[in-house]
């Protein structure tokens, strides 16, 4: 796991928060269309999903070989009284935990980084796996904040985000 790697991992946050900045609540909460999510409910997911990938990697670090279990995205957007909850606590909490683990990930031997669990519908799956994919995770879905702020007429600035 490369120290830059790690550092991606840690600015995600800032990205998301870059991304929302200027927004108003009423474009933020906007649902583009059936079954689409607004930017706000995009940004809870990625903050629920921060959580839970946290979690699993610190229990594939501290346990051999733990069960990893599915959540549902879609149920907790739809039943989880999305756009009542705070966008800022939303954006806090992912740079508090990204934060706080990329500590650990910094200190951690390079063979941690292939310790896995078993995630019940992927199968096998890495420390060192995740965090890539987590990297990644936010950038896909900065791509539809992006888009979204077009769409508004609200488009980020030119290396924002």
């Amino acid at each position: 796991m490369t120290p830059d790697l790690i550092d991606q991992y840690e600015r995600g946050p800032a990205k998301v928060r870059a991304a929302v900045a200027g927004l108003t609540r009423e474009e933020l909460t906007a649902r583009p269309g059936p079954g689409e999510w607004s930017i706000h409910e995009v940004v809870v997911h990625l903050s629920d999903s921060d959580a839970i990938s946290i979690d699993r990697m610190k229990r594939m670090l501290s346990e051999d070989n733990p069960q990893l279990l599915y959540a549902d995205e879609t149920a907790y957007v739809e039943r989880l009284a999305t756009h009542d909850q705070d966008l800022e606590d939303a954006i806090l909490l992912m740079e508090i935990g990204r934060r706080q683990f990329a500590r650990v990930l910094r200190k951690l031997p390079p063979e941690a980084f292939d310790r896995s669990g078993m995630h019940n519908k992927k199968g096998r799956v890495t420390v060192g796996g995740m965090v890539p994919s987590y990297v990644q995770h936010i950038d896909d879905h900065l791509a539809y904040v992006r888009k979204k702020r077009t769409n508004l007429g609200k488009p980020l600035p030119e290396g924002r985000a």
